[in-house]
């Protein structure tokens, strides 16, 4: 019986019971004491997983965005990611190091480090970091980046936006503005989840309620206007803080969220436990992301396996008082 064999029987995730089985406070008592009963039931225990041998410690590397871009633009708890990579390893004496990726422009740090692995959070790495890491075979993978040669683990960003918008359109919202910045990857896929969601709701894609800006600080009262002008009885902010922005920038010209205008948003920001109303978003599980992508790390460094792995998990819809 594998843990995978346990959340299948239980009905939830494979991390979920990993989390349960370690008396994770966050897993509701419910489901802690059903995967409890189950794993007594077919003798399934945390204990009973070996430390292979020949390897006293795993080093690993967790690569995350500059400080400067994350102070800006919030959107993840780095937090969670090395949570899910503690669950992944907890039978490993495991080390965890954190850079940034303007911190890894030399390709010597790999080096310097002697790691294990490298789980890449949020951005992209040019060519002569990967042959540094290929050359040395120090398993890599990316997350919620996806690239079609690599490795990665991602939110399906696309399904994601489709399912927000249906949300919106049984609320009887049917004006739905777009507020995008193309120069942040994920833009791509959350405008085209947008668009494809449009021609099955409403039949076209008004371009007229678009609006494009390259970075958060545009987000201002023009930006409120544009919506509040053509309108809109609801826009989606390509993330939370451009939407929480945009909320600010409403109530500053008088339009009340979400009476007059619904907001919605994607990512579940930290910011987003602290703002009133309460932002209705799609949740990147995280925890979900960084688990499996620690999986994969686990396999490679300790059985040397060789899979690909490219796999796109769905973001959970939370409901806010910014959708009315």
């Amino acid at each position: 019986m594998k843990l995978e064999d346990i959340a299948a029987k239980c009905g939830v995730s494979a991390s979920t019971v990993s989390r349960a089985l370690n008396n994770d406070t966050r897993i509701s008592r419910e489901t802690t004491q059903k995967i409890h009963e189950t794993a007594a039931k077919y003798s399934f225990t945390i204990s009973k997983r070996k430390r292979p041998a020949g390897r006293s410690q795993v080093s690993l590397l967790l690569v995350i965005p500059d400080s400067s871009k994350i102070e800006q633009n919030p959107f993840f708890d780095v937090g969670e990611i090395i949570n899910a990579i503690n669950s992944a390893f907890y039978m490993e004496k495991t080390t965890i190091q954190i850079k940034t990726f303007s911190q890894l422009k030399n390709p010597n740090e790999i080096d310097d480090g002697n790691y294990s692995g490298v789980l890449f959070a949020f951005g992209k790495i040019d060519e002569s970091l990967k042959a540094r890491l290929v050359d040395r075979k120090i398993p890599f993978i990316f997350l919620n980046r996806t690239f079609e040669k690599e490795n990665f683990v991602s939110c399906n960003n696309f399904k994601g936006v489709i399912k927000l918008m249906y949300y919106m359109q049984k609320r009887g919202l049917q004006r739905i503005g777009y507020l995008g910045c193309p120069r942040i990857a994920v833009n791509q896929d959350r405008f085209r989840g947008y668009c494809i969601a449009n021609l099955e709701l409403f039949g076209k894609v008004d371009q007229n309620l678009v609006y494009n800006v390259n970075s958060i600080n545009e987000v201002d009262e023009a930006c409120a206007t544009f919506f509040n002008d053509r309108d809109c009885d609801a826009v989606f902010g390509f993330n939370d803080n451009y939407a929480i922005r945009l909320i600010n920038a409403l109530q500053s010209l008088g339009v009340k969220v979400p009476q007059d205008i619904s907001v919605s948003g994607f990512d579940n920001s930290p910011l987003r436990s602290y703002f009133e109303p309460k932002l209705t978003t799609i949740s990147l599980s995280t925890f979900e992301m960084g688990f499996f992508a620690a999986r994969w790390l686990s396999d490679n460094i300790q059985h040397r396996e060789t899979r690909k792995l490219r796999l796109e998990v769905d973001g959970e819809l939370l409901e806010g008082k910014s959708v009315k």
